[in-house]
């Protein structure tokens, strides 16, 4: 019906109405704290809209064989309307220029459109709507090299991973003779070895676009290139809209016998690596991207889940992950303002502001999986179903993995609480800071 057609699009044309009033606002040069009223007003909207749909648990084929509208979709644009809301509300002074909120509103209608699709058709005009503004937004503001090299190499490998899908695409189009995901995802039982190679190409492309290890050479430059709400964004939204697309694209369905292994192997390095990289790192930005690759093998080791909780697992985990990575991200910029995210600037900064201090002492808690804070449960759950599921010894692995975590982030909650570096051992972009603080 076409009211449903509307009604289902509802969240997604508020955010296209987002793009369309920041580029008049812009033509019109008026300021941009208009694009961001505009941004966090239709984000609300958009909420509200996907709360009433989720209450009477709304459900609607929008266009037959390329989009629809379900649980887990309407639940999984919450999680990316509520992280794009922390940013534009918790980063007030940070994010300037109405072309920010431009693409922002249309990386966050790409992500929306991944987790509606029925089709690959969909699925891939959502991920490189996603992508590409992502890409804009690293060097959006920036002129500098680094953040040129920095969103170069996340573009060619992001390149790269939309080709690996597409390959994986056409495997499986040539073995069903359609591109609908639900006739995809039975190719991990009735494919043979043809149908599980389609299928783990597909997500190895996702896996690149997700940071699992090895696919995420293109991450700690990413990261450390942008600037703290763009950082922020890349690690909840579109790390988000990837994630809950795999659960899209997998289905509810057990995977095959040849890619148990390889997901389990992938996410057990992840986590391992991503959690040992992150430790020898001095600066927040590049410290966060290895976290990322960690907790993005918690997320992809929900897959091997087979009692039909693994979408429902992910919506908490993203949802937790996402809102406590942007927290962790708008506390620092706080507490450290401009571009200097060497860790030491946290040295005693309770002192001076506590109230920053203990929310990024608690987002690092949380990201940590400390009880009794939202992360803890997230991987609960996760652990759960794969134990449920038979896999109680690499459960136990990627656990005892998950202590590695531990350590640097308890070390930033730490650091806030010691006694700040002497004007003699501080950084040169701290002591230039209290020398102007201190002439002011």
């Amino acid at each position: 019906m076409p009211s449903d057609f509307w009604y289902g699009l509802a969240p997604e044309l508020a955010l296209l109405g987002v793009v369309v009033i920041a580029m008049a606002l812009e033509a019109m040069r008026v300021g941009a704290r208009w694009s961001q009223g505009a941004f966090v007003g239709a984000t609300v909207a958009a909420l509200a809209v996907l709360y009433t749909q989720l209450g009477a648990d709304y459900s609607a084929v929008l266009l037959d064989g390329e989009l629809r509208v379900d649980r887990l979709a309407v639940a999984g644009k919450a999680v990316l309307l509520l992280c794009g809301f922390g940013v534009a509300a918790w980063f007030p002074g940070s994010v300037r220029g109405h072309k920010f909120w431009i693409l922002a509103g249309a990386s966050i209608v790409g992500g929306m459109l991944m987790l509606g699709a029925a089709s690959f058709a969909t699925l891939f005009i959502g991920i490189e709507l996603l992508s590409l503004p992502a890409f804009a937004l690293i060097v959006l503001g920036q002129g500098r090299t680094v953040a040129s090299e920095g969103a170069f190499k996340y573009l060619v490998l992001s390149s790269v991973a939309s080709a690996v899908l597409l390959f994986g695409a056409s495997i499986g189009y040539g073995l069903t003779g359609t591109l609908r995901l639900d006739a995809f995802a039975g190719l991990f039982t009735t494919g043979g070895a043809q149908g599980q190679a389609a299928l783990l190409l597909v997500l190895a492309g996702l896996f690149l676009k997700a940071a699992v290890f090895p696919f995420h050479a293109w991450a700690p430059d990413a990261y450390a290139a942008a600037r703290l709400p763009v950082t922020a964004w890349m690690a909840s939204v579109v790390k988000a809209a990837v994630v809950l697309a795999i659960v899209r694209i997998v289905g509810p369905s057990a995977l095959g016998s040849a890619a148990v292994p390889v997901i389990t192997a992938l996410a057990i390095v992840s986590i391992v690596f991503g959690n040992l990289a992150a430790l020898g790192q001095s600066r927040f930005r590049r410290l966060l991207a290895y976290s990322s690759v960690a907790h993005a093998g918690y997320m992809i080791f929900a897959l091997l889940d087979v009692t039909g909780s693994r979408g429902a697992d992910l919506l908490w985990y993203t949802a937790f992950y996402g809102l406590a990575t942007v927290l962790a991200c708008a506390s620092f910029a706080v507490l450290c303002p401009g571009e200097d995210d060497t860790l030491e600037r946290l040295d005693g900064q309770f002192g001076r502001r506590p109230v920053a201090s203990i929310l990024l002492a608690l987002s690092m808690l949380s990201l940590a999986g400390m009880p009794p804070l939202p992360g803890f449960f997230a991987k609960l759950f996760v652990f759960r179903s794969v134990i449920a599921s038979g896999h109680t010894i690499w459960a136990a692995v990627a656990f005892i993995g998950s202590f590695l975590g531990l350590a640097y982030y308890v070390g930033i909650a730490l650091r806030l609480f010691r006694p700040s570096a002497s004007p003699a051992t501080a950084p040169a972009a701290e002591r230039m800071r209290q020398r102007d603080e201190s002439t002011a």
